[in-house]
């Protein structure tokens, strides 16, 4: 069916606020990389070229592709303003200043070969050519298996990607008592308050046993 002209110019206008979104996005985070020195992993161009990618509708375009490339814009801007640094915080949680054999110089160096295993799995998930959904099921997988591996250490530190990896195991395991507190934490931190109390609401919810698993 012929579209109005009437609906040609709303589909052109949206098509320019969308150009507008993506071009605002592309400075900020171009400022972010440049200005600032924000440690974006993408290049000047990539980040051009992506968004350039987005903002270039297919013909015949729907509601539906036109809010997922808002989202696409919006989940990049997001990604930059995140804490680059978790990883890191991670690492060093881990690990106390007040511990006989702290090494301050073996925290860097795990901190780079950390960096450099994260390299090394985003490009084997790339050239796996599997559905995102897949990908994230192979990671989790290797989660559950270092959360065993961590279970068998003499010591389990403290840190949000400990109590992740525990989390992701059976509960017959025998888990440090700070894992929940810890999880609870960080799903308080990374959500909002109203999504926090859904969260525990669901928790509590009597017909959870009843419902079976995923897992």
């Amino acid at each position: 069916m012929a579209l109005t002209n009437n609906e040609k110019q709303i589909r052109h206008k949206k098509l320019e606020a969308l150009k507008k979104y993506g071009n605002e996005v592309l400075v900020q985070l171009l400022f972010m990389k440049n200005g600032i020195n924000r440690p974006i992993e993408k290049s000047n161009e990539e980040i051009k070229a992506e968004i350039d990618s987005i903002v270039d509708l297919p013909s015949g375009w729907t509601d539906e592709d036109y809010n997922l490339a808002i989202q696409k814009i919006r989940n990049m801007n997001i990604t930059a303003l995140t804490n680059p640094h978790l990883m890191n915080n991670d690492i060093h949680s881990a690990r106390s200043i007040y511990e006989p054999n702290f090494d301050p110089w073996e925290i860097r160096k795990a901190e780079y070969k950390a960096a450099e295993v994260v390299r090394n799995i985003k490009s084997t998930l790339k050239l796996s050519e599997l559905k995102v959904t897949d990908q994230i099921a192979a990671i989790a997988e290797v989660m559950r298996f270092l959360g065993i591996e961590l279970l068998n250490e003499k010591k389990v530190p403290v840190s949000f990607a400990n109590a992740t990896a525990l989390s992701l195991i059976d509960q017959n395991y025998e888990k440090p008592d700070w894992t929940w507190e810890v999880l609870a934490h960080n799903l308080y931190v990374q959500n909002s308050k109203e999504k926090a109390e859904i969260i525990a609401k669901e928790l509590i919810n009597p017909e959870m046993e009843s419902k079976g698993g995923l897992v």
